[in-house]
């Protein structure tokens, strides 16, 4: 149950919405300050949320054809193996 593609995929949700939120988004911010001297707080602010966004946007669909490549094609399966895992005698 443990390495679960679900299971994982909590953590990996987590983990890049940390990455994204907290590490890219102030990189992006800070490399537009960078190249731009005089900025709005409200366009900085908005290219946080925007790229903070973006970022976890194609993370999580990274994992998403992660999964499709190993073969992951019926999405209801994969959700019901949670709740009722298979048995292995």
């Amino acid at each position: 149950m443990l390495s679960h593609p679900i299971t994982f995929m909590g953590g990996y949700l987590v983990m890049t919405f940390i990455t994204a939120f907290a590490a890219l988004s102030p990189l992006v911010v800070f490399v537009s300050m960078v190249f731009r001297r005089r900025m709005e707080r409200r366009f900085t602010e908005g290219l946080y949320l925007g790229a903070a966004i973006t970022a976890w946007g194609f993370m999580i669909l990274h994992y998403l054809l992660y999964l499709r490549g190993y073969g992951v094609n019926d999405w209801s399966r994969l959700f019901a193996d949670i709740f009722y895992p298979p048995r292995y005698f």
